[in-house]
């Protein structure tokens, strides 16, 4: 029996199938909280150790316990927003038409003038293969100005009265690294906005403190539900504003998961003028990192080598962690490259520095990365979601290169796992099933041979996500001394068909050694 106490448990778990992730105790039968830590991890046998006159008992009648899910990159504020928009996602319109009367439905909910948000279409979900116009979304709603954002958060389509309200018209110049769709033989705006949308959220009004608190509550709800209990927010505009925001919903008992931020990068300045540096807050809601994600930023797809480096000397010389956006082979060389250059001019060990995505990555620069003692974060259920357009897009000899987690394996590179919330659903069990079974949803199977097994899929969305944001020695593993951040699921994903995986009911989650959600 390991233990680190001899105070009587608050709760013990017992009869249960525990996988720890602690290399040193794999399995157990008890885990044993007292306050927000693990106190004791066990035997059934050990029971009596830990028990006092106070101590609830629960009897997991062999149903399995892993540590809490970490979604080590996601957008949880975007995510929320989401969750107060009209959904038309391809299972909720198949079509235009479906489109149209989805927003006419929240149009009559709804007072003149006042904004009509919907989101995560896909045109090539669509019947007809396209976007919807500004007339059509005019047809179902007249008399509010209607956004209808891409569901990977780059583009939109605008309705008149939307358009007017930003300022979009005939003569106004693309906005860098977007373009105003337009009429055929005419600059009419067409109401379809690609790429970057900054020039439109600036001037959409946020949603108020009410439907923020609102918001925040279902998803929270719905993070917990998925037994997720820690979640990390990469965006790359991420200012003192969202730190604030984020602290006040801490403050407030309104944000019960934990959170590391990333900072964006033109953020830095602000930061350091406010006090804040890498590692400021605690383990509820803490500074991670840095995002460096030019390409989002500049607009520009592929930005100088140059300009990656001042940016990255920058952060790396303030003591940050960086988080690369790498959404290319382009990106990965240039990262690579930058990488290889600060660590040089200021060595720094155990960096961790991060490349998110990194989707693609072919033998040569897989051992480039290794070299660096990078990491990778990655979104295993990218392929489920999305492998029809890889393999559409993506020459037959590349497509072994997409998503290489058993190479990154076997190369003894930790990968942590994550879902790019609202990007897809953050369910973890569909991304361990999709890291074990590389399906699409055609069933079609990308690049079987780098599949990992049920075991390090699970470890990357709980031990290796804590070691994305160095807090492997407070949480990420059921050891003793660590954060009481559980999860109990119905059947054992190590020991259950990839197919099957998704299909486990979560029971219970677990956070700082409270019960927060339960089935």
């Amino acid at each position: 029996m390991v233990d680190t106490s001899s105070i009587p448990a608050d709760i013990i778990l017992c009869n249960a199938n525990i996988i720890t992730m602690d290399e040193k105790r794999p399995g157990a039968e008890l885990v044993a909280v007292s306050g927000n830590k693990i106190i004791g991890v066990g035997g059934n046998d050990d029971l009596e150790k830990f028990k006092g006159p106070n101590t609830q008992i629960i009897d997991c009648g062999l149903q399995t316990i892993i540590p809490g899910f970490n979604d080590a990159h996601c957008h949880p504020l975007s995510f929320a927003a989401t969750l107060l928009y009209v959904d038309c996602s391809p299972s909720k319109a198949a079509n235009i038409s479906e489109i149209q009367a989805l927003i006419r439905s929240r149009a009559e909910q709804t007072p003149p003038g006042k904004w009509i948000r919907a989101a995560k279409y896909d045109e090539k979900n669509l019947d007809e293969k396209r976007p919807p116009t500004r007339w059509e979304l005019d047809e179902a709603s007249p008399d509010h100005p209607v956004i209808l954002i891409h569901y990977t958060g780059n583009g939109c389509v605008l309705n008149s009265i939307a358009l007017k309200h930003i300022g979009i018209y005939g003569l106004t110049a693309d906005p860098q690294g977007g373009h105003i769709g337009r009429e055929p033989d005419s600059r009419e705006p067409n109401g379809v906005i690609t790429g970057r949308n900054e020039l439109v959220e600036k001037r959409i009004p946020g949603i108020d403190q009410e439907e923020l608190k609102a918001c925040v509550k279902l998803a929270t709800k719905q993070l917990l539900s998925f037994g997720i209990t820690s979640v990390q927010d990469t965006g790359w505009n991420n200012n003192l504003g969202h730190w604030q925001t984020l602290k006040r919903l801490k403050d407030d008992g309104h944000l019960p998961v934990r959170v590391s931020m990333m900072i964006g990068t033109n953020a830095l300045a602000e930061f350091q003028s406010a006090g804040l540096s890498m590692e400021s807050g605690d383990c509820d809601l803490r500074i991670g990192g840095i995002k460096i994600a030019l390409d989002e930023s500049t607009g520009n797809p592929n930005p100088p080598q140059e300009e990656l480096d001042y940016y990255a000397l920058k952060a790396h010389e303030a003591g940050f962690r960086i988080a690369f956006h790498v959404h290319d082979i382009v990106a990965l060389e240039t990262t690579l490259a930058s990488l290889e250059y600060i660590c040089k001019k200021i060595p720094r060990p155990d960096h961790r520095h991060r490349l998110e995505h990194c989707a693609i990555c072919p033998p040569g620069l897989m051992r480039k990365l290794k070299v660096t003692e990078a990491m990778v974060v990655t979104q295993p259920a990218f392929l489920l979601y999305f492998g029809e357009s890889y393999i559409d897009a993506v020459p037959s000899k590349k497509l072994s290169w997409l998503f290489p987690m058993g190479s990154l394996t076997s190369l003894g590179l930790k990968t942590a796992a994550s879902s790019d919330s609202p990007m897809i659903p953050c369910n973890p069990l569909i991304g361990i099933s999709t890291a074990v079974a590389r399906r699409t949803e055609t069933n079609k199977i990308i690049a079987p041979m780098e599949a990992v097994s049920p075991l390090e899929a699970l470890r990357m969305y709980t031990l290796w996500g804590a070691h994305a944001s160095f807090e492997e020695n407070i949480k990420g593993s059921i050891s003793p001394g660590k954060l009481a951040d559980l999860v109990v699921l119905s059947e054992d994903p190590t020991q259950t068909a990839p197919e099957n995986i998704p299909g486990i009911k979560f029971l219970l989650t677990m956070v700082d050694g409270k019960i927060v959600w339960q089935a």
